[in-house]
Formats: C-alpha cells, structure tokens, sequence
C-alpha cells in the first residue's frame, strides 16, 4: 500500500523528478517528461549527455546535472534556459544525493518550469538575468552549505560533514592513495566541565580545535563529533611514522591546554587506523573507536595504531 501511494503522489504532482545514478537516467516521473519534452522510455538507461547533447542551448542544463553529479555530497540550485525541441523554456532546478546510511544511491532532480510565472511577473528573463540570479543562489547556497557543515561552538567540520566526507574518501581510495583516521577523547574533560562550568569547558574545546587545526593545516578533514570526540581523516600520509608523529602532536596540544584556575590537567586517548585501500567508513571508525577504548583501559594520554 506505501508503494502505492508513494507511486500516486509522484504521477500527480506538478513538479519534475528524475533519479540519476552514476550518471544514468533511472526513473522520471509525468511532469518531468513534460517539462523536458521526452518520454521516460527515451530517457531511461541512458546518460544526459546521451539525451539532452543535441541542443546547445542546453549546455547550461547538462553541466547543472554535471556538477551535482561530480559533487554529489552538497545540494545545488540553479535557473537554466532549456530548449525542448519546440520552445525555450526556464527551469528552477534543485539537485540533492540520496543516501542510505552512508552508502550514495544516486542523484535527485527537481525541475520547475518557471517560464510563465516569469512572464506573470512581467520579468524579460535572458541569459545575463540568469546569470546574475544563479550567482545570487550559489552565494546563498556557499552559506547555507557552510552553516550545514560546520560545528558552531569549534569551526570544525560537524559529525554529518565529517561522516560524509570521509565515506566518499575512502570509497574512493586508488591504488596509490592512502589515508589515516584518527578518534579522539579528551580525557577528565567531563570532570573539567562540572567542576568549572560550561564555559570553561567550551574554551577547552575551542583551544583544542585551534590546535588541531594547526596540526593538520593541510590535506584533512578536521571535525567534531560533539562533546569531547574529534575525528579527524589524513589524506595520503605517507608512511606510519608520520602518522604517529601526527598523533604524538595532539597528545602535546591536549596536554597543553590552559585556563586560567583550572587545576584539573586534560590529556587525550587517540586511536587511529591506516588505511591503505578502499573501505567502508563504519568499519574504519569502527577499529578506531576500539583503539580509543584500548587506551583509555591501558591508562589514557596515549595513541594506539590499528590497521584495516
């Protein structure tokens, strides 16, 4: 019965939706072959490039599902002009992923023809209004994707950025390409922030993230998974030397935490894991998560190393 109504609710509605993955038209509702002028049975099974090349006036159209397609992990909003064999036509298109759990399904399309609400609104639309509308949309979406990403009390990337990114990463390891996770807890963190109150405790994360920060300035994904846990993905470092290097530099910024009558000394239990191939991200957080429990069993202020 669900898939019947989710089924009604998809023909009926005005708006057009297309489900693309890896590139590959897979489903298109009613309003969608209308708005586009082609049936699904055309679409299907075949790639926009394959579809939708034969017009140039639809290169604005193609590369709009391009981009959502190369950055599948952040939504994208634009106007483009279409042409549908017959008429020019201007659609509000929206693109978003489709996950389950962590795993890409593929791509969401939205479209709306809004060529006659333009001309409701006496609004002339040409290519340079266009233009200057998707700026002001790529602006507002830059925002709303930093605010989406981002942990509010640190800066660093949050724990839906960070799961994210490093799934994609890690999927999509070469043969020559490495990577190292690192969780992290901040040890007598709790203790610090009942003691000294809520503000003490969130300057200790925030001079924590600063430091992290400044350890790993370049080639990382630097986030926070909220309360005292960090998580932080490595790009290619090399060789298992430098990343206990690595490790040992966070040991050293926990230690050195200072708040001024704060007598309670903050340290870090760290696990981490080099991953050498391709690899699904629960199972890497996995082994690094024991690591951290590892230390914080053998005594805390240390790092322990697992591989995948």
């Amino acid at each position: 019965m669900r898939e019947v109504i989710q089924e009604k609710i998809l023909s009926n509605i005005s708006a057009g939706i297309l489900f693309v993955k890896n590139g590959v038209i897979q489903y298109a509702n009613p309003a969608a072959e209308k708005i586009l002028n082609k049936s699904f049975a055309e679409m299907q099974g075949n790639s926009f490039a394959e579809i939708f090349i034969e017009y140039k006036e639809n290169d604005d159209f193609n590369q709009v599902v391009l981009d959502s397609i190369v950055d599948y992990a952040n939504a994208h909003e634009n106007v483009v002009q279409y042409f549908d064999g017959k008429n020019i036509k201007y659609l509000h298109m929206k693109t978003s992923a489709l996950r389950e759990g962590m795993q890409k399904l593929g791509i969401l399309i939205l479209l709306d023809d809004i060529t006659e609400l333009m001309k409701l609104r006496g609004v002339e639309l040409d290519l340079q209004k266009i233009q200057e509308l998707n700026q002001q949309l790529r602006q507002r979406n830059q925002q709303l994707k930093i605010e989406a990403e981002t942990d509010k009390l640190t800066g660093l990337l949050n724990k839906k950025a960070m799961e994210n990114l490093c799934a994609d990463y890690l999927q999509s390891l070469t043969e020559n390409e490495t990577a190292a996770l690192y969780v992290i807890d901040l040890d007598h963190f709790k203790e610090a922030n009942d003691t000294y109150g809520h503000q003490c405790g969130d300057m200790i994360l925030q001079i924590f993230a600063n430091s992290l920060q400044e350890i790993f300035a370049e080639n990382a994904y630097v986030g926070r998974f909220g309360g005292d846990e960090f998580v932080i993905l490595l790009k290619n470092p090399g060789d298992e030397n430098f990343v206990t290097g690595k490790a040992r530099e966070i040991l050293k910024a926990a230690k050195n935490i200072f708040i001024e009558g704060m007598k309670i000394k903050i340290t870090a239990s760290i696990g981490a894991v080099n991953v050498s191939a391709a690899a699904e991200y629960e199972k890497v957080f996995a082994l690094a998560d024991k690591a951290v429990y590892f230390v914080k069993e053998n005594g805390r202020n240390n790092f322990h190393i697992n591989r995948n």
